[in-house]
């Protein structure tokens, strides 16, 4: 198991057995290079901790636990983990602020404490029958275990076909889950799972009280002073930046906060409309960094037999590729950096919050004045098909983020698999229905946080950094940042903006007191990759799709139709094909 996960710890590896139980650790060193080895104990060997990810406050932590008789060995933030679990026991979560998946065992208790931060930054897989339980940061690392049903999970495999990843607690597999952010689980050392239990909540409660003003002053504090705790390293470090809003940001804050100059790195494409290298340049420029680029040439499927070999499951969001390319270029440098990640969910920086959600199906539009919001429901009763008034649903969202309608999945799934698939939606539902006190914009916000962020985004970034070794850090997903961040009220991140509903604009109003207004407040482009252009019908990549998509026996038409899959593959919805060609290699790979 940790042979399988030497990529996430090149600088050590260690073990600990008590009974029937044990623990393995393989170790990245960032904080405390010589005293941080694992498993750690506490005093007396009563506490032995695996752990990954790093604490912000542990400083202030350790010297808390000092007050309380604690004493310490080393200066890492591992055993600062280790000790607030000794002190608070389950509840010590609560006191952390950073990004962390860790198991403690409790000797004397007989029982493994594992938990998962806030927003699931650092993945945590567990494997549970009546035979075994066991856990790891991949799902690959868990394959070693024989007595575990590696069998499908249809329903999981619906979800990706909808959503590009599979959501949580599901796995691809029937036995292996994932433990939610936020959450923490005990198990019994018999194997028995003795609770599942969420530690925290984010609550999106719009705080009307503060002016703009008040918004941007609060804002820049917290961002930067979030930025300065997530520079805590005992190693090199740089920063990912793209050019665009969010990295931009980041990249500022440390310039200011170091005294030599931030390292930075930079992807980009050669076809024309996907590439910010030259936004990421006057960054670079205008704060003086050491900035390091690459182009990417299309070459995805290449280095999909090793993507899909580290995700474990099946996993369709291409912009993992330029995240592998970026983290390979920066690892060369530095063992540590920091993203602009979350900026998007945080601050409405997608279309879909400001035009395509909030303008066209808000049951009146949200961003009118109050008087106009007011007036609305009347006009609506005069002039209807001017002023529609609906109530959207859950439906209505979904139809903007599925790769794979409900229809397109019904005529590509064998009638034999159907009646397993009205499980799709379910973690969708839970979440829209316990959102009914939110606003309409609120709903959205939530359900990417609970969803695409952690499950897509995060998981992308983890494992693309940690195949090459290489920490990422979100200072912008930092506990003190979102807490701040979900109480702004919508009309200060969504405006009108050249004609169109344009979100982020308290961010971009604090990027552009640096990089003007013309930098800060151009088109979003976002960490596309020009899947389209590489598939187009006269490249190489189209014949390879084609061949792994309709080639007899390649895993996907043991469930798929094939006249389904030759509409696809005959197609130009390249996002579709990269699904199935991903999924497609996962098959292969799994048999």
């Amino acid at each position: 198991m940790l042979n399988l996960i030497s990529h996430r710890g090149p600088d050590g590896e260690g073990d600990f057995y008590y009974e029937n139980v044990g623990i393995g650790h393989r170790r990245l060193s960032i904080i405390d290079l010589e005293g941080g080895k694992q498993p750690l104990s506490n005093s007396d060997g009563s506490l032995w901790i695996t752990y990954n990810g790093e604490l912000y406050n542990y400083r202030e932590l350790r010297k808390s636990l000092q007050g309380f008789g604690y004493s310490f060995t080393t200066a890492s933030d591992t055993e600062v983990v280790l000790q607030s679990y000794a002190h608070w026991g389950k509840d010590c979560v609560r006191h952390f602020r950073g990004m962390f998946a860790f198991g403690i065992l409790d000797l004397n208790k007989k029982e493994l404490f594992l938990a998962r931060d806030h927003f699931g930054i650092k993945p945590l897989v567990y494997a549970h029958n009546s035979e075994v339980f066991a856990f790891a940061s991949e799902i690959q690392a868990l394959k070693p275990i024989s007595n575990v049903n590696w069998g499908i999970d249809l329903t999981a495999l619906d979800q990706y076909l909808a959503y590009q990843f599979i959501p949580a607690p599901n796995t691809i597999y029937k036995e292996v889950r994932k433990l939610p952010p936020a959450h923490y689980m005990r198990v019994s050392f018999s194997g028995e799972i003795e609770e599942i239990n969420s530690y925290w909540q984010l609550d999106f409660k719009p705080d009307y009280s503060r002016s703009e003003k008040d918004w941007m002053e609060d804002l820049e504090y917290t961002i930067k002073e979030s930025v300065n705790a997530h520079l805590v390293a005992d190693v090199p470090f740089g920063a990912f930046l793209s050019g665009g809003v969010d990295s931009s940001l980041v990249v500022g804050y440390m310039s200011q906060l170091m005294a030599s100059p931030v390292k930075t790195f930079c992807i980009g494409f050669e076809e024309e409309g996907y590439s910010e290298l030259e936004y990421a340049r006057k960054v670079s420029n205008h704060w003086g960094t050491d900035h390091h680029e690459a182009i990417i040439r299309p070459d995805a499927l290449s280095i999909l037999p090793d993507m899909v070999r580290h995700y474990g499951e099946p996993f369709g969001d291409s912009s993992a590729i330029p995240t592998y390319y970026v983290s390979q270029l920066a690892r060369k440098h530095v063992t540590m950096a920091l993203s602009g990640d979350a900026g998007d969910e945080l601050f409405a920086g997608y279309d879909s919050y400001s035009n395509r959600w909030s303008r066209h199906l808000s049951p009146v539009p949200e961003h009118l004045p109050a008087y106009k919001k007011r007036l609305y429901p009347l006009m609506s009763s005069i002039f209807p098909n001017k002023y529609p008034l609906r109530t959207s649903s859950l439906s209505d969202w979904q139809r903007y983020i599925q790769y794979y309608g409900p229809g397109e999945r019904s005529n590509l799934w064998k009638p034999e698999f159907s009646d397993h698939l009205n499980q799709t939606d379910a973690i969708h539902q839970k979440i829209w229905n316990q959102s009914h006190s939110y606003s309409h914009f609120q709903k959205a916000q939530n359900l990417d946080f609970q969803t695409y962020l952690p499950y897509d985004i995060l998981t992308k970034v983890d494992i693309a950094s940690m195949m090459h070794s290489l920490e990422v850090r979100t200072p912008l997903l930092d506990i003190r940042v979102v807490e701040l961040g979900s109480q702004i009220p919508e009309k200060f991140n969504i405006n009108k903006s050249s004609g169109e509903w344009v979100g982020k604009q308290l961010l971009k109003k604090i990027l552009a007191k640096d990089m003007g207004d013309e930098f800060a407040f151009r088109k979003k482009m976002g960490f596309g990759v020009p899947i389209s252009k590489w598939f187009e019908e006269t490249t190489k990549s189209r014949n390879e799709v084609k061949e792994r998509i309709l080639s007899s026996g390649n895993g996907l038409d043991t469930f798929f139709e094939y006249s389904a899959l030759e509409k696809i593959a005959n197609g130009n919805n390249s996002g579709q094909q990269w699904l199935l060609v991903f999924l497609q290699e996962w098959l292969g790979q799994n048999k």
